[in-house]
């Protein structure tokens, strides 16, 4: 009884605490499947909040060209079998895809959702309404299609109930189970049993307020089919909706409560039977102990052992043992030697390390895994302590561990296990998982350490990490390759750049000087071609976010003006600027990226003539045009130009004049920023490239003429380079050296600063963005100054084409150029940089 009620009850409490935590579980496993139906539904609505973004971004929508997009709205209906409809911000119908072009549309539908995308100009999920053509319940993804900053029209994406209704199946939960998905209202969109009677029914305000106070939860309640049970759910943090699940309590607790009967009625008949063979087994015994005490007492008395009274056999074979006594000592000898030996035997071919040590921590035993693991013999081992097998912090703590041990009795490894690290004898540190016991012998405490080299293990691990993360770097593999593209690429063509207008000013007159420049002509086009690649597929990525601000337009042409002036005179082209002291609303890297397109495509296919940079005010618009006399467009070719590897005239794809990318960059990039590009051309008599730029009522103040501000460079300034590339450093002292400017490089901020200790003054600094080590050209350039206590006019050189690299070197009043630099761009920098000698 002693013995076996303490093991019943324990085995109840057991029990019990199973129960619950089967219940836990279940509660558990409940919100999981809930959560991942959460994820299935918003993938759905996600799926169409996309569709609708990229249909409202269409050219026709841009161009008030309703009849097209009718034609587009149709492919997407038949795509997604969503249908679509477009309102204007009144409500009133304009296109629907379910009704012929031309048809009579419903008049002004007003959507609760409407005045969401109003506020907050992002596209919202409607609840459940009743649609104007189809009348039927209906559910819908709402996006603004935003013009010059305004909200123009609303576009409607219809989303399929029955797609929603398969999503919450019965086959897709547990047999019982109950799912649903409710709007943001508590209206039931979706059911997976009696959905014809609860779906557009709204949710008891009971149940609704319990599934609104946090995003996820559980607990328990009455279902909508008047039935006890656990109540789980998930909030979409996008669109509001809520995915629910239902799961009778009785399904749940049915299970438990049998097998904790079962279990109880199974116990109490079990107790009774052991009751009963015991109060048996106990007579019998304890006569059979009185007996084999008679019998120690005559053995201890030296009396011959009385036989036993009786016939019991245990008393039979009690004297048999004790006259067998000697010759069983001898066998237990023998016994303890052999199992000795197996012992030995077992520890000497372990794989795993076997060490014993004292409680002082010394060694005792060391086996040879043990010798192969650590590196040192049985003969180095036995006899030191153990820390030596320890790093840091171990080896300082290990006694200290002992003696907490020794003194409080708290166990930290001691039964337990852990993973910790070892010390080889080489001194390397290898991870291993120790498993500690404690044992005695006589009045001397031992511990038994087990030791595992899980090196290999930790690999594999590691290994199964990295294949696990493989995709989710797949995800954005297309976003490190353009910003790998962005710097990396540019490195080597900005190396062979230098290089190349290096050896062209030094070889100027020599037999070598055509080659030289045809392999300049070779790295304008391959500059060219990488450029106008990766800024295409950059905007197509979505990887630049125009920083709008109000600029002076005036600066922007002008330094248009000075950039270009020189290879129009190389045409003996006239290029004039005409400056404007008005201030618009743009991004200003964006924007002249824009401008350079169109002055860069003008002068290719100008051959006499000239070039006029001019802005003309239109309302609240002001219009940047850029017209040239050169061949013109036909008119039938308008359209096509913007296009990606188009090009009037230029069968024979000659690189001179470009690429193809130019303009279609201008469109995508104009779209980025909301601003308008027109055309004016006439064949044989020029083009006028026009971009309308938001404007802003206060005026910039009037730069000086383009004229004066043309760079020479017959200074003799030093320069300070400073590029973690060698082959880069080399071709910019290079280059720099033959204008004549003497050149300082280093690789780092430590041999910049290094240049300055010892007493070199830079006149200004090219540096590179990106070194080693995560430092950036900004912090070379700060260490510079605050060694020289003086500003130094620096310029930032970088592959990274990214709007925060502007901000940056405007934050510190630097100028950013981009790679690979031409020339002509890098000696203007410089200029500015260094001004001419008197």
């Amino acid at each position: 009884m002693a013995v076996a009620v303490p093991l019943v009850l324990f085995s109840v409490f057991l029990l019990i605490r199973n129960v619950d935590a089967q219940a836990q579980q279940t509660e558990q496993l409940v919100l999981d499947r809930t959560r991942l139906l959460a994820e299935d539904v918003e993938r759905e609505v996600s799926r169409q909040i996309a569709a609708a973004e990229v249909l409202s971004t269409s050219e026709s929508l841009t161009t008030d060209d309703l009849a097209a997009f009718y034609r587009q709205a149709i492919g997407v209906r038949d795509r997604l079998g969503s249908n679509v409809v477009l309102r204007d911000p009144q409500g009133r119908q304009r296109v629907n895809s379910r009704v012929p072009w031309g048809t009579e549309l419903p008049g002004s539908t007003v959507l609760e959702a409407d005045q969401r995308v109003f506020d907050t100009g992002r596209p919202q999920v409607t609840g459940l309404f009743i649609g104007d053509v189809s009348q039927s319940p209906i559910l819908a993804v709402i996006a603004p299609v935003i013009r010059d900053g305004q909200i123009r029209y609303l576009l409607s994406l219809n989303i399929s109930q029955e797609r929603l209704q398969a999503i919450v199946s019965p086959e897709r939960i547990p047999a019982g189970w109950r799912a649903g998905v409710i709007d943001q209202d508590g209206v039931v969109i979706a059911r997976s049993h009696l959905s014809e009677q609860f779906v557009g029914k709204r949710l008891p305000a009971a149940l609704w307020a319990g599934m609104q106070e946090q995003p996820d939860g559980i607990h328990r309640a009455t279902n909508l089919e008047k039935v006890e049970a656990i109540q789980a759910y998930s909030r979409s943090r996008s669109f509001g909706w809520v995915v629910a699940m239902s799961v009778p309590t009785t399904l749940v607790a049915s299970p438990a409560r049998h097998a904790l009967l079962l279990f109880t009625g199974g116990g109490l008949v079990l107790l009774l039977i052991g009751i009963g063979a015991a109060v048996l087994l106990g007579r019998r015994l304890t006569r059979s102990v009185s007996q084999l005490a008679g019998a120690a007492e005559a053995l201890g008395a030296g009396y011959p052992v009385p036989p036993p009274n009786g016939g019991v056999a245990e008393i039979e074979a009690v004297g048999r043992a004790i006259r067998r006594a000697a010759d069983l000592i001898r066998r237990r000898e023998a016994a303890l030697a052999e199992s000795e030996a197996r012992h030995r035997a077992i520890v000497q071919t372990a794989v795993d390390a076997m060490l014993v040590i004292d409680a002082t921590g010394t060694i005792e035993s060391f086996n040879p895994a043990a010798e192969r693991i650590f590196g040192y013999e049985a003969g180095e081992a036995i006899g030191r302590n153990i820390r030596i097998l320890m790093p840091e912090p171990y080896h300082s703590a290990h006694d200290g561990y002992l003696q907490a041990y020794e003194r409080t009795g708290e166990k930290k490894i001691i039964g337990i296990g852990r993973e910790v690290e070892g010390r080889h004898k080489d001194g390397s540190i290898f991870p291993i998982e120790l498993a500690v016991t404690e044992w005695t012998a006589g009045e001397r405490r031992y511990f038994t350490g087990i030791v595992r080299n899980i090196t290999e293990r930790r690999r594999t691990e590691d290994a199964l990490r990295a294949s696990k993360a493989e995709a989710d770097r797949a995800n954005v593999a297309k976003s490190k390759f353009l910003a790998a593209a962005s710097h990396d690429l540019r490195q080597p063509v900005q190396a062979m750049m230098l290089f190349q207008s290096a050896l062209a000013a030094r070889l100027d007159g020599h037999p070598a000087g055509p080659l030289l420049d045809s392999m300049g002509q070779a790295m304008d086009g391959l500059r060219m071609l990488l450029d106008s690649l990766l800024d295409v597929s950059k905007l197509d990525a979505g990887l630049i976010v125009p920083q709008l601000q109000d600029l002076p337009i005036g600066p922007i042409i002008e330094q248009l003006g000075t950039e270009y002036h020189p290879q129009a005179e190389a045409k003996g082209l006239r290029l004039r600027v005409v400056p404007c002291a008005l201030t618009v609303r743009s991004d200003p890297a964006l924007l002249m990226r824009i401008l350079r397109n169109l002055v860069e495509n003008a002068l290719r296919y100008t051959e006499q003539g000239g070039l006029l940079i001019g802005c003309r005010r239109r309302g609240d618009r002001l219009r940047i045009e850029v017209m040239d006399s050169g061949i013109g467009i036909p008119s039938d070719k308008h359209g096509e130009i913007f296009e990606e590897f188009f090009q009037v005239s230029n069968q024979e794809r000659d690189r001179s004049k470009g690429l193809g990318l130019g303009l279609a960059v201008v469109r995508r990039l104009a779209r980025l920023l909301g601003h308008k590009v027109h055309l004016r051309s006439r064949l044989g008599a020029g083009s006028a490239f026009c971009v309308d730029v938001p404007l802003i009522a206060r005026h910039a103040t009037r730069s000086e003429p383009v004229e004066a501000r043309l760079a020479t460079s017959d200074g003799r300034g030093m320069i300070l380079v400073i590029d973690d590339e060698p082959l880069i450093r080399l071709g910019l002292q290079a280059m720099l050296e033959g204008w004549g400017y003497r050149v300082l490089t280093a690789g780092s901020i430590e041999d910049a600063v290094q240049h300055v200790e010892s007493g070199e003054w830079p006149s200004a600094i090219l540096a590179d963005y990106r070194l080693r080590d995560g430092k950036t050209g900004l912090d070379a350039i700060r260490a510079v100054c605050e060694r020289l206590r003086t500003p130094v006019p620096a310029t930032i050189i970088t592959g990274d084409t990214a709007p925060e690299r502007l901000a940056e070197a405007r934050a510190g009043g630097h100028t950013l150029l981009h790679k690979p630099i031409a020339a002509h761009e890098l000696r203007n920098a410089v200029v500015e940089m260094v001004p001419a000698a008197d």
